[in-house]
């Protein structure tokens, strides 16, 4: 077993000694400290833009920390908007919404955490299984229509059935002192009753859940540990008949470990009634559980384990365990994407989709977003908010006279529409990366707007300006933005260099393919520009990139690129900012 378990097991049930910790005057937290704490919604970070100058000075670290909120299915009321809004006050000032549809603050110091993740709860929202070897935040397709009625019960049933049941977070950050000293009684199964599906070391790994819309994968399925897709008697408008369900989704890799490592789309393993769902996932999740690797994290998530025993395993391993019989799936249609921007009229209010660059919801550089989302969100304009699966926010019930208004707020703030920026523009999304991620290898969000002005003049020179493409950037192999089934994937490999992927599905059921590794950030719109050249000449009509580029295939395109850069740095230092 990892060192890991043995903190996992040892943590009595999430709560480690994390209480002393708090309270102790340091600035950071220990090393077993660090791995609790990822349960309770938090990572520990430090300003890597001044560890090397702290460093050279023996100074500590600029230590803070992420904290993140769960947000299921991305639904927040307009008064936990408000609630969210005034937590910034404590940390940097930002919220940044994420592509699994949470809300994380960022530059929070120790001594804040109490204040913040207190309030978070206060709002009706948790960080407890945010992050750590748990079931994560469950995504579901945001668009508040009658598509609501099918998504919205079964995902409140997941989350009470994989919400861990230790009590110890509450009584860390809710209850105060009156229960942090409570333990499990000595005469009970602790690991039966405190945690019945996780038992006392939780899972080997993350596990991620999401739940898809028949046509529209806006949350990208494939790339859940399970994925849910409802079937309906009549195409998109009948009764609910079952679920097909999918499971092996994960695109984290690493590029030291490229042999063993990879990210992998889930596989189909078949079709249940709608009373035997929630019971089938928890089989997969227990089947990961006393399956999955708990001697390398590397290799811990359930694709693996699924790759290692075959589909036809699991599927009957899943079938013992839950009592259900997987059927054959019916016909389904065809997979897109809907990215939900603009205004979209249901029954007789409207929803409108507001990108927000990069998820990050703040008020700078002559751009008030968060104010004018506050003023919003008290005005009684909006029923609620919605975040995406693309760091977007949908401002839902609306009434036609409250749209005027609701344009006239964000432009007087200075804030950039859908209609107002190019289609990559808004499609775009990157990860936080540098500098406060510790796992990121180069840049993402700080650099995104730039590298897609770029990007957007190559497409113009190609003649084809304004072309949607979805475009995904990380600042690791990781791939949080995923990256690796994009129609372009820009993936960190140094602090300057990255790994270009293209061919990826729009609707998110094709891999992309590696077009060239270890390209400088400023090359890459002239690594591309011969290929959006070729797809400007010889696309099909309503061909999308990415369908062209998997078309023609990476074989084809590298015989048109421009021969690499010439590298002067040995390759032994990849990776060097990051160690």
């Amino acid at each position: 077993m990892s060192a890991v378990e043995d903190i996992k097991v040892a943590s009595n049930y999430l709560r480690g000694d994390l209480k002393s910790e708090l309270s102790n005057g340091a600035t950071d937290f220990s090393h077993d400290g660090i791995v609790v704490l990822k349960f309770h919604g938090i990572y520990q970070q430090d300003d890597r833009d001044v560890r090397r100058a702290r460093a050279s000075k023996r100074l500590p670290l600029d230590y803070s920390c992420m904290v993140r909120a769960s947000v299921p299915g991305g639904v927040i009321t307009t008064e936990q908007w408000v609630a969210l809004d005034r937590l910034c006050e404590i940390t940097d000032g930002t919220l940044r919404l994420t592509t699994r549809q949470g809300v994380q603050f960022h530059t929070v110091l120790k001594d804040d955490l109490h204040q913040l993740v207190r309030g978070i709860n206060a709002s009706l929202l948790t960080t407890l299984a945010a992050c750590g070897d748990v079931v994560r935040n469950t995504m579901a397709c945001p668009f508040p229509d009658e598509r609501q009625a099918v998504l919205a019960p079964l995902l409140s049933q997941l989350v009470a059935r994989f919400r861990p049941r230790t009590t110890g977070y509450w009584e860390l950050w809710v209850d105060g002192d009156k229960a942090v000293t409570a333990e499990p009684s000595e005469d009970e199964d602790a690991s039966a009753v405190v945690e019945p599906v996780y038992g006392e070391s939780y899972l080997p790994r993350k596990f991620k859940i999401g739940l898809a819309w028949p046509g529209d994968n806006c949350i990208d399925l494939f790339s859940q540990d399970v994925g849910l897709l409802p079937t309906l008697s009549e195409g998109l408008t009948g009764d609910l008949t079952g679920f097909v369900v999918y499971a092996g989704g994960g695109l984290g890799m690493s590029h030291a470990r490229e042999d063993d490592t990879y990210p992998r789309l889930a596989s189909e393993l078949g079709w249940i009634t709608p009373e035997q769902v929630v019971d089938v996932v928890e089989a997969v999740i227990t089947t990961q559980r006393d399956h999955g690797n708990r001697g390398d994290r590397h290799r811990a998530r359930l694709k693996y384990l699924i790759d290692e025993k075959g589909v036809e395993w699991i599927k009957a391993e899943v079938e013992q365990r839950s009592g259900a019989t997987l059927r054959p799936s019916p016909a389904l249609p065809p997979w897109g994407a809907d990215d939900h921007h603009h205004w979209s009229p249901i029954g007789e209010t409207f929803t409108y989709g507001l990108p927000i660059p990069s998820g990050r919801v703040g008020d700078r550089l002559g751009v008030t977003l968060r104010t004018a989302l506050r003023e919003i969100a008290e005005s009684g304009l909006v029923e609620g908010f919605r975040v995406t699966p693309r760091q977007d926010l949908l401002l839902a019930g609306v009434t036609r006279t409250g749209r005027e208004r609701i344009e006239k707020i964000l432009r007087s703030h200075g804030v950039v529409l859908a209609e107002d920026v190019s289609a990559l523009t808004r499609l775009s999304i990157a990860c936080p990366a540098l500098p406060t991620c510790g796992q990121a290898l180069g840049e993402a969000e700080r650099v995104l707007p730039e590298f897609v002005d770029s990007l957007d003049k190559t497409l113009a020179d190609a003649g084809i300006a304004n072309s949607a493409i979805r475009m995904n950037m990380t600042g690791c192999p990781n791939g949080c933005s995923r990256p690796y089934n994009a129609e372009i994937g820009i993936v960190g490999r140094t602090k300057t260099n990255y790994d270009v992927y293209v061919g990826g599905a729009v609707g998110g059921d094709r891999m992309a393919e590696r077009l060239r590794a270890d390209v400088a950030l400023a090359d890459i719109p002239a690594l591309l520009a011969p290929v959006f050249a070729q797809y400007a000449a010889n696309g099909g009509q309503d061909e999308s990139f990415g369908d062209y580029c998997a078309r023609v295939g990476t074989d084809q395109l590298v015989t048109i690129l421009p021969a690499p850069t010439v590298k002067r740095r040995r390759s032994a230092q990849v990776g060097s900012e990051a160690s």
